[in-house]
């Protein structure tokens, strides 16, 4: 190689085909992190070498991490070589496909599917890189169509050409919108090929993976227009629709499609793209529909500055009660979200008349003492409450003992059971009542329709509460504990040894059926009737023939 040793290149090359993946991997650093950056200049022969060992590179790649790792190295050279370099290291790759495709198995085919359009998306990378060129645009356009559709090589390599035509759109379509111009470059060798092409498979997947699609979205477009809906500008409905509708399509494939270069074959399908697209034509002008092509994004997402919102800083504190309320609104309201917040908290230390004070008792934890905690004035053993009329009620003993009495009295009235949990029996913590209640367990029984008394549990209990009168006992029933050993009856003879029955007690037997050894009886089985065969049937109507013959005649005999 060109700035190398004399065996320095065809030693690389055999470490980039070699068996051993860490060879090959310290061949492909060395190749494309160190040699081939430096190089301004490198011949084709040299080229079409080094793509062979990279070709094989590829072959012996194993697992998809490994592939993909592989293949997103090798096309991501593209666009940071010099332009010159890139383009002689795409037209080899593209050249080296083409020569080796046949030899390609099935097993392979799937990461040189992804080789190719790896490559073709960086190829798309390193247009937009150099600002999408005209000259360069074209020039590169060129190579592209000449190295794969217009090939004049004699190498079988169509798969590649099907690959990049199906892919094409889907990959330039994340570099899209770009200037007219530039479209008019990037689209105007694929209406060339429709006419020039003999492959009509060829022809076919230009058809219908690039024109088509674009009458499918002009058409949408012009639907979306016309019933007044808003859609965004970066949708793919609006970038290839309005490529469909602006780019003059009909006028292009009729020209061609009436030259006399135009290959016979194709001429049909070039005319046809001339009616659907003249159709479109003809329905924005007719409907009077302003379109335009949505402006290039030279900047990206990244060039967006979001909008700044003013927060609220400085805080007026009310000492009185303790509640902050802001100065400043910002825009958005979310400061007055927060005054209707502190006001509410302000109203609420307010009505209910708590004197706080900080807690430096015995009363207190070591952890709220240090936490500096504020509690209530009143003593732990009463707590408080806040009717509906604002006035405040200390819940001491004496008064829970006295409205217990009187819910008791209640329930003695309306005739509850005696046996249900009273609701003021509050559990106490340290002393105090605690205002959480708890959840009573329901124990009511409830009579079904078939007046079977059943239990019913809380849902969150998970268990019933036993009472006296109405609590049912489960049972389980196992086969192992009810099985009785009982001899036969009537007894066998004394010459036969045999075992007593096994038969089952308690529940397990239904009523009406004494116990005993249980004999299983075998299904009884309906004889079919043969169906009479379709012979002896006819056999029997021609045995009647004579008797009738007979009847008659004794008939004839008697007149």
């Amino acid at each position: 190689m060109a700035g190398s040793g004399a065996g320095e290149g065809p030693t690389l090359i055999k470490q980039l085909a070699a068996c051993d993946k860490s060879t090959r991997d310290r061949a492909v650093r060395s190749l494309l992190h160190t040699w081939l950056p430096s190089q301004a200049e490198v011949s084709d022969e040299e080229m079409k070498r080094l793509w062979k060992g990279l070709f094989y590179c590829v072959w012996h790649a194993d697992k998809l991490p490994a592939q993909s790792d592989l293949v997103e190295k090798l096309s991501s050279v593209l666009p940071k070589l010099e332009p010159g370099l890139s383009l002689q290291y795409f037209s080899v790759f593209l050249l080296t496909m083409r020569r080796e495709w046949t030899g390609i198995d099935k097993l392979r085919l799937d990461k040189f599917y992804l080789l190719i359009r790896r490559f073709l998306n960086c190829f798309f990378v390193m247009l937009k890189k150099w600002s999408w060129d005209l000259d360069f645009t074209r020039r590169s356009i060129r190579v592209l169509v000449d190295g794969t559709f217009l090939a004049d090589d004699k190498f079988q390599g169509n798969g590649v050409n099907y690959h990049i035509a199906s892919i094409f759109l889907e990959e330039i379509r994340p570099f899209l919108p770009v200037k007219k111009e530039v479209v008019e470059v990037l689209l105007e060798p694929f209406v060339g090929i429709m006419g020039k092409v003999g492959d009509k498979v060829l022809v076919g997947k230009i058809r219908s993976n690039v024109f088509d699609v674009f009458v499918k979205m002009g058409r949408r477009f012009l639907e979306l227009k016309r019933s007044g809906d808003e859609v965004d500008e970066g949708e793919d409905l609006v970038v290839l629709g309005t490529i469909s509708l602006l780019m003059g399509f009909s006028a292009k494939f009729y020209e061609l499609g009436s030259s006399a270069d135009c290959c016979q074959g194709n001429r049909k399908v070039v005319l046809g793209l001339h009616e659907e697209f003249l159709k479109l034509e003809k329905d924005l002008t007719l409907w009077g529909i302003d379109v335009s092509i949505p402006e290039p994004n030279e900047g990206g997402e990244e060039d967006e500055v979001p909008e700044l919102i003013p927060i609220a800083s400085e805080m007026e504190v009310d000492d009185s009660d303790g509640v902050s309320e802001p100065a400043e609104v910002n825009a958005n309201g979310s400061a007055k979200k927060a005054l209707k917040k502190s006001k509410k908290a302000k109203k609420a230390t307010r009505g209910s008349g708590k004197k706080t004070k900080k807690c430096k008792n015995a009363e207190c934890s070591p952890a709220d003492q240090e936490n500096d905690v504020m509690v209530p004035a009143e003593s732990a053993n009463s707590s408080i409450e806040q009717n509906g009329d604002g006035h405040s009620i200390t819940f001491t003993e004496s008064v829970i003992s006295n409205l217990q009495l009187q819910f008791e009295k209640v329930a003695a009235e309306v005739g509850l059971d005696g046996d249900v949990a009273s609701a003021c029996d509050l559990p106490k913590v340290n002393g105090a009542v605690s205002k959480k209640r708890k959840r009573v367990k329901s124990v009511d029984g409830q009579k079904s329709q078939n007046g079977e008394l059943t239990n019913q549990g809380d849902g969150e209990g998970g268990g019933t509460a036993k009472t006296g009168e109405k609590s049912t006992k489960r049972v389980r029933f196992s086969m192992k504990n009810n099985l009785v050993w009982k001899p036969h009856s009537p007894l066998p003879p004394q010459s036969l040894r045999l075992p007593p029955s096994v038969t089952p007690r308690g529940s397990a037997l239904k009523k009406g059926i004494p116990p005993g050894p249980i004999t299983e009886v075998p299904p009884l089985t309906k004889k079919v009737k043969k169906a009479k065969s379709v012979k002896k049937a006819r056999k029997v109507i021609k045995s009647m023939y004579p008797l009738v013959k007979r009847t008659k005649k004794l008939k004839s005999v008697s007149s």
